[in-house]
């Protein structure tokens, strides 16, 4: 496209994007800024104010440095979250070799539509606005890394919550299985799968994580489970994210056999895949009337997050059990799922004294 000059000094236009030219160092450095000319002046006389200020280091660093050398260097020296690595191609693929200082805030709107548009490969699917969210969350994290490493001056995110780049998610609508079918999904399973089952609804772990667990991530004496690593954390101390155990879960891992160094296999002692426990679990809900639509594994632990805050645990004890990083994930998404006691504990506003209308 040809570049359209405009009447300010250092501004001119590509197509829609506007872009803005400074001086730093003796070096003249360019950047694209957005659709707006008003924030390209701004954009350009916060950039010479910092180039006056001797920030030259940063400013040459997003002219020079690419996103996937943004990307290799978050693998190198970053805390490893699974939510940034899993999309890694998908950055790439729509970033590739462009310089951070050109990445600017329209282009995340355009990176947000490519992933939404992008059909997923098993059937064709739409993508879920929450995995789009999952993706910008990852985008924002890295770029956050990005400004640490002080290979970038700013993020181009805004910071504006209501900037419309993240689509709004229901919240609180969680679906969980309420004590009546727990106990009942427990009795309908076979011997093999209900130590599982019994193990997911107490500690709240992904089957991903219960299926990698090891005897030595399991303290019996302390009544601790030691995680070294999970989709929502990532351990640096060698520690582990710890699960509380109660006495039930202490005496179930006690009476378990022993065949591997993983807690549940096969007779043979290899660990079970995901599908082996998946497709039985379904089973166990269809036998009993459960829409498997709506509900499978992966609502065992929304079950372990729900439950603990309608038997009234605080959200810093069901963040802690969840291993969430922030208890924002928790007060979002699980509580006041269960509507009905919802509208029961707002039914406690009425005042009964009242004369009758």
């Amino acid at each position: 496209m040809d570049r359209k000059k405009t009447k300010h000094k250092g501004i001119y236009k590509v197509g829609k994007v506007y872009y803005m030219t400074y001086y730093a160092q003796g070096k003249k450095h360019e950047k694209a800024v957005g659709a707006k000319l008003q924030r390209a002046l701004d954009e350009k006389k916060e950039m010479e104010e910092k180039a006056q200020k001797g920030k030259y280091d940063i400013i040459e660093r997003m002219e020079k440095t690419t996103f996937k050398q943004l990307m290799d260097l978050y693998k190198e020296k970053g805390d490893g979250k699974f939510y940034i690595l899993k999309f890694e191609k998908q950055y790439l693929d729509f970033f590739k070799e462009r310089k951070l200082s050109s990445i600017s805030r329209s282009d995340l709107f355009g990176f947000r539509d490519e992933v939404k548009n992008t059909p997923k490969q098993r059937g064709g699917k739409e993508v879920k606005d929450s995995s789009v969210n999952r993706s910008l969350a990852g985008l924002r994290r890295l770029f956050n890394f990005g400004m640490a490493q002080e290979y970038l001056e700013e993020s181009p995110f805004p910071k504006d919550p209501k900037s419309g780049l993240f689509y709004s998610e229901s919240k609180g609508l969680r679906n969980f299985f309420s004590e009546e079918q727990m106990v009942k999904i427990i009795n309908a399973a076979p011997d093999w799968l209900k130590p599982m089952i019994e193990t997911a609804h107490l500690t709240g772990m992904r089957a991903g994580e219960m299926l990698r667990l090891r005897w030595d991530h399991i303290d019996l004496e302390a009544g601790i489970i030691y995680l070294p690593a999970s989709k929502t954390l990532k351990d640096n101390t060698g520690l582990g994210q710890r699960i509380m155990m109660q006495e039930e879960l202490n005496d179930l891992f006690r009476g378990l056999p022993s065949r591997s160094e993983c807690v549940f296999t096969r007779w043979d002692g290899m660990p079970y895949n995901h599908w082996e426990i998946h497709k039985p679990f379904k089973k166990i809900l269809k036998s009993l009337g459960i829409d498997t639509k709506k509900y499978s594994w992966k609502e065992l632990r929304h079950t372990t997050g729900s439950l603990m805050n309608l038997k009234g645990v605080s959200p810093l004890a069901i963040k802690d059990q969840l291993r969430h990083s922030s208890i924002k994930t928790t007060e979002r998404f699980y509580l006041g799922t269960d509507m009905e006691n919802q509208r029961a504990q707002a039914e406690k506003l009425v005042l009964n004294d009242l004369p009758l209308s």
